[in-house]
């Protein structure tokens, strides 16, 4: 019978948990102040600079002298004016030609691959 008994009517003891002391701001500060452009701690966006901006940079490509005097006869016959522009452009009629699953398994490989060359970067 004594587990039945409720306790609502036995007076409430003050609870022993204890906030503890408060602390007040330093400063305090009202709506017009978050509004005015005045304040002088605070950066502009046009002051922010991102913390790390991925540049390609150049790299060897391993490739036999058929590749290589192939890619050279393209930019010779206008492909582009450098060896380099040429691969760009059959790399990018190469995804152009791609149906859509293709092109979303090479962005993704693509992804993979650059976010691997950033966090290299990023150790040295």
């Amino acid at each position: 019978m004594g587990l039945v008994k409720s306790n609502k009517n036995k007076e409430k003891k003050k609870s022993s948990l204890t906030r503890g002391p408060s602390f007040p701001p330093q400063q305090q500060f009202t709506v017009d102040d978050l509004n005015s452009d005045t304040k002088k701690d605070v950066q502009k966006p046009s002051e922010i600079k991102p913390e790390f901006i991925y540049e390609p940079r150049p790299t060897t490509l391993k490739i036999d002298t058929k590749l290589r005097d192939q890619i050279n006869a393209l930019s010779l016959i206008g492909y582009g004016d450098t060896q380099k522009e040429a691969v760009e452009i059959i790399i990018n009629n190469m995804i152009e030609a791609m149906d859509v699953d293709e092109k979303r398994k090479f962005d993704v490989q693509y992804e993979v691959l650059e976010a691997k060359t950033i966090k290299q970067i990023k150790k040295k």
